[in-house]
């Protein structure tokens, strides 16, 4: 593959996957990183750090030096082919952050489990990669639709609104078919204790039918906030990088979102390379994106105090008039 793609893919840079060369080396450097046990995190953040070449090796060299690690031939291996899997050694070259053969290797592994086997024939595989292909876009549709088309609750109960609202598609999903099951059930009230319900509970990650079947008895408006997992809920990452829920794509004074995401974000990466080079640096930046996300906070709060003002003088004004 080596000498046959520079020949017939003359503009096509072959590099080795980043992947299969930490996964053919793995028996080696777990035996290391028993022996060391910060030097997983330590080699990661070497890995995946966007150094210039100059840079990588400097900080591959002090980590040799850190671990006496000098004379172990999988260190010495991954030295000798650092330029054909090392993404510092072709920065210059758009690969939309693809440092491996995932996407392809999840492909196969999906094929493999649910198409095809090893005793197909060559037109069987055929119309089975088809089949495969077909199944992808089918289920790929079914979740944008999902995510995107206009939702309806099954009943007019608050709780099943409030539930919509809060978890997730997939999550209200299985919310709603338990709702369905639930309705062969009755309630009746405990004697010794009219706000106790004779249902039998058992542990699960949702809700259950006994449970929605009280909900549905109460005639409840909301479900109380603690009964709300959050690990289940849309906002289940906290602050997250991206938000592919977020459709805004302007401000409130009408800038590009993406406009100030990108000259933030040049920025941010500056100082963050600078950061990283020293110890006085580090702290200067961490320092920096702490005092500037205090900042920032604190113009929120003063937006809602002011907001909060003008309401209660708007407020005023008519009760006086």
């Amino acid at each position: 593959m080596a000498k046959a793609i520079p020949k017939i893919f003359t503009r096509t840079l072959h590099k080795f996957c980043r992947w299969h060369i930490m996964n053919k080396h793995k028996d080696p450097l777990k035996k290391l990183y028993k022996l060391f046990p910060d030097l997983k995190d330590q080699l990661t953040a070497i890995l995946n750090h966007p150094l210039m070449p100059s840079e990588f090796e400097d900080a591959w060299k002090a980590l040799i030096e850190k671990y006496n690690l000098h004379d172990i031939n999988v260190m010495i291996n991954l030295w000798a082919e650092r330029k054909l899997w090392i993404s510092a050694y072709w920065k210059e070259v758009f690969c939309a952050r693809m440092t491996s053969t995932q996407r392809s290797e999840s492909m196969n592994f999906v094929l493999k489990r649910d198409f095809v086997t090893e005793q197909d024939n060559l037109h069987i595989f055929a119309k089975q990669v088809n089949d495969c292909v077909q199944a992808r876009h089918e289920a790929e549709n079914a979740e944008t639709n999902a995510s995107t088309g206009t939702r309806k609750t099954v009943t007019r109960y608050g709780f099943e609104a409030q539930v919509m609202d809060k978890y997730t598609w997939a999550m209200y999903s299985v919310f709603r078919e338990r709702q369905y099951h639930n309705t062969a059930f009755r309630i009746k009230t405990s004697q010794d204790n009219p706000k106790n319900f004779l249902v039998h509970h058992y542990n699960q990650r949702l809700f259950c039918h006994h449970v929605i079947a009280v909900f549905e008895h109460l005639r409840l408006d909301e479900i109380p906030s603690r009964y709300i997992l959050k690990r289940y809920t849309k906002d289940a990452v906290t602050n997250p990088d991206f938000n592919r829920r977020d459709y805004r794509t302007t401000t409130d004074d009408g800038t590009s979102i993406e406009y100030r995401r990108t000259i933030l974000y040049s920025e941010a990466v500056k100082i963050i390379n600078k950061g990283c080079s020293s110890e006085a640096k580090f702290e200067i930046a961490l320092s920096a994106f702490r005092d500037a996300n205090s900042r920032m906070d604190n113009e929120d709060t003063e937006m809602e105090n002011n907001e909060q003002s003008s309401n209660q003088d708007g407020t005023t004004r008519e009760t006086g008039e």
